[in-house]
């Protein structure tokens, strides 16, 4: 399809008249006239009925009128598509579930800040996306990683629980108490090490398979428990209290594969976050 036989269409049906189309179109009547006849000769539909002061505009006229407007708009925006300053660069990027918001929030505001326009599709972390946002203990092998925060794992200790009257806890008070433990976190061997480390014998109340259901039971008093300390900021029930011992923390940050820095949108991302470290 000519894109002139649609220019002259939309004139025309505008117009009403096909020597006001002619002028508006910078071409002699007799152009637009044949350009109208190929038209309804292609769609093999009678456009418009000829008369000596104009045109009446038909039924298939009107029906066609939008649709041309729409595939002139987008043919004449072509030019503009691929400007650098109106590209959107694309990314697939995953989020692992039980990130804090605040770290969230951080990336994507100094991301967007730095390098616009960006369109996100953000996924689940999975081994599809370009680039995923996790803890270091998820990535997957052959993946990068780039640390971006750490996050203190907190002691929590259930409200009127007798430990709640210490201000510092060391090991060994920690003796025989119960405790709640989530065998598939990411920390789970570190908090084992943690425990460990006296040689006492540790009473376990319960194994959960989320750092959620922790909390759940944490908040019920069944027992004390080492949880991320941005994911028991917002909830009651409980206090936290420091400890002697080895730190405890997990590591956030970006996991990718090595070609998909090929996407220059995840290698400005990449320089960025590498500088700020």
């Amino acid at each position: 399809m000519d894109i002139r036989l649609l220019n002259f269409f939309v004139a025309v049906y505008e117009q009403k008249n096909l020597s006001r189309a002619a002028e508006k179109c910078f071409v002699s009547q007799p152009n637009v006239s044949n350009g109208i006849k190929q038209l309804e000769e292609k769609l093999g539909k009678e456009l418009f009925t000829r008369h000596k002061r104009g045109v009446l505009i038909k039924e298939e006229a009107h029906y066609l009128y939008p649709i041309a407007k729409r595939i002139i708009g987008e043919l004449n925006g072509l030019p503009d598509l691929f400007k650098e300053e109106a590209y959107k660069q694309k990314i697939s990027m995953g989020i692992a579930l039980g990130l804090p918001q605040e770290f969230k929030k951080e990336f994507f505001k100094k991301a967007n800040q730095a390098f616009t326009p960006i369109e996100w599709d953000i996924r689940p972390m999975s081994r599809d996306c370009e680039i995923n946002l996790l803890v270091r203990e998820w990535k997957y092998e052959e993946d990068l990683f780039l640390p971006l925060w750490q996050e203190d794992y907190v002691l929590c200790i259930p409200d009127g629980h007798p430990l709640l009257k210490k201000d510092l806890i060391e090991l060994n008070d920690l003796s025989g108490e119960p405790f709640i433990h989530c065998p598939p976190c990411e920390a789970h061997q570190q908090c084992i090490g943690i425990l460990n480390n006296t040689g006492e014998k540790w009473n376990t109340v319960a194994n959960c398979a989320s750092k959620t259901e922790v909390l759940t039971l944490l908040m019920a008093g069944i027992g004390i428990t080492f949880l991320p300390e941005d994911l028991v900021k917002p909830w009651s029930g409980f206090e936290t209290r420091p400890y002697t011992g080895p730190r405890h923390y997990r590591e956030i940050g970006l996991s990718y594969p090595q070609e998909s820095l090929k996407n220059k949108a995840i290698e400005n991302i990449i320089n960025l976050f590498s500088i700020e470290k």
